[in-house]
């Protein structure tokens, strides 16, 4: 008895005449993983946005939609991770620059807003939490770049994933229609 998993990839299989060794290059993931990943800078890169970390997913959900839609390809699951990881860290590296040139040309006057509403203890710690450390150290700067990695990557991959199975979801459901 097969699982309905291996229904589902049979039925898609035929009518999308697949054939199973077919993998998205390299080269058409990189266009829609590098606009995924100006989605995913810019909610990991901006101080409060970057607090809504599931956000980030949608960079990842949608460069893999991108790479279907416009490749008109089938994508599997795994050609939807490796979407979402490259989108992810794509991702991260725009995130910590918006997040550096934020921190540079508005550091000052965000701590002195926050310092004059709060105490100073609990300032520089809303401050360091949303990335803008007021004394912007380097290992501030790394540990931000290796978080946003982390953050990055598993949102990328873990929207590529959603998209996938979204996508299977559907097809069973028009499949049992006809």
């Amino acid at each position: 008895m097969a699982s309905i998993r291996e229904m589902i990839g049979e039925r898609v299989s035929r009518e999308m005449k697949v054939e199973h060794d077919a993998h998205v290059s390299f080269a058409e993931m990189i266009t829609p993983a590098f606009i995924g990943g100006i989605i995913i800078g810019i909610i990991l890169g901006i101080p409060g946005l970057n607090l809504l970390i599931p956000l980030a997913a949608i960079g990842g959900y949608y460069a893999v939609g991108l790479v279907r839609e416009y490749y008109e390809k089938y994508i599997t699951e795994h050609d939807a991770f490796k979407v979402g990881i490259l989108t992810g860290t794509i991702g991260a590296f725009i995130g910590t620059s918006i997040m550096l040139i934020i921190a540079v040309f508005y550091g000052d006057s965000t701590a002195l807003f926050f310092r004059g509403v709060m105490d100073y203890r609990t300032a520089d710690t809303v401050l360091t939490l949303s990335g803008l450390d007021p004394y912007l150290s380097l290992t501030t700067l790394e540990l931000r770049l290796v978080a946003n990695l982390a953050i990055g990557i598993g949102m990328g991959a873990i929207g590529g994933g959603y998209f996938i199975k979204r996508q299977l979801e559907k097809e069973y459901i028009e499949s049992y229609r006809d």
